[in-house]
């Protein structure tokens, strides 16, 4: 279900599980690093095996999406709950646009290849008469046949596909209502299951973490079944929640200046080790 935002291709699930740390000696200390459970993206991961450097990691934590997909379903839901009418109204008016604009183009490819296949036939048609009457060589007139017919061929089969999503766009489909219907089906809920994820989720597409601001910042499009990326009202903090979310971020800030003083610190360890051994 999810796909990295910049190259497509879906994300790799990755799990470590917690081990117990020891010391210099190799004795266990009764400490244990953290399991990690977190998604990178494919074409990253695969390249990277071979060190070749294709896309980004794109990493983010499981239990960052798990708790965004909540939020995501549980604001959602509350907006419907609270506002259905005017929730089923602001769908449909944009899945309306989105249809006419899409049928629209569809309609005026499937014009331009239905009008070739009939220009295709008629250059066949002539071309066998003017093979007939030695105005066309029988070598000029079967490459000529062979490159005619597998236009048409692929003309078809094109015409075909695109008949079809036009028909699936003019149908009137319940997508809005099918939504609401299971927004129903949910009405009070504190915890993210995994048939909740399958009802709800479409798809996740996670974009490439931002640091320039000198914060993490990481864009993650949640597409909901039904009626795809939306942007319902997210519930204001309240104070208590707010000091909450505030000493986790400050919590998260202290583990990535720890973790990165603790990196140059083995970095410079293992440095001063080589210039020792060298000059050994």
């Amino acid at each position: 279900m999810m796909f990295c935002a910049d190259c497509g291709a879906k994300m790799y699930n990755h799990r470590t599980g917690g081990y117990e740390k020891k010391d210099a000696d190799g004795n266990p200390t009764g400490k244990y690093t953290n399991a990690q459970d977190n998604y990178h993206c494919s074409t990253y991961s695969l390249n990277k095996t071979n060190f070749v450097d294709k896309c980004t990691q794109h990493h983010i934590r499981t239990d960052v999406v798990r708790e965004l997909i909540l939020e995501t379903i549980k604001a959602t839901c509350g907006f419907v709950r609270e506002h259905e009418e005017e929730f089923i109204a602001k769908v449909r008016n944009a899945s309306e646009i989105q249809r006419a604009d899409a049928a629209k183009s569809l309609q005026k490819r499937l014009s331009k290849e239905e009008k070739r296949i009939i220009e295709l036939n008629q250059l066949i048609k002539k071309i066998y008469e003017d093979n007939v009457k030695g105005k066309l060589s029988d070598k000029r007139f079967e490459i000529l046949l062979e490159e005619y017919e597998n236009e048409q061929s692929n003309l078809e089969e094109s015409v075909a596909n695109l008949q079809s999503k036009l028909s699936s766009y003019t149908e009137d489909s319940n997508r809005v209502d099918k939504f609401v219907e299971l927004v129903h089906k949910y009405t009070d809920f504190t915890e993210l299951t995994t048939p909740m994820i399958h009802e709800f989720v479409d798809k996740i597409v996670v974009h490439e973490a931002d640091k320039s601001s000198g914060v993490r910042m990481q864009q993650i499009d949640i597409y909901l079944k039904y009626v795809g990326k939306l942007d319902a009202p997210m519930k204001e903090l309240t104070p208590e929640e707010f000091k909450v979310e505030e000493k986790k971020r400050k919590k998260r800030a202290w583990n990535r200046n720890y973790m990165r003083r603790k990196y140059e610190k083995e970095k410079a360890e293992r440095e001063a080790l080589e210039l020792q051994k060298a000059a050994e």
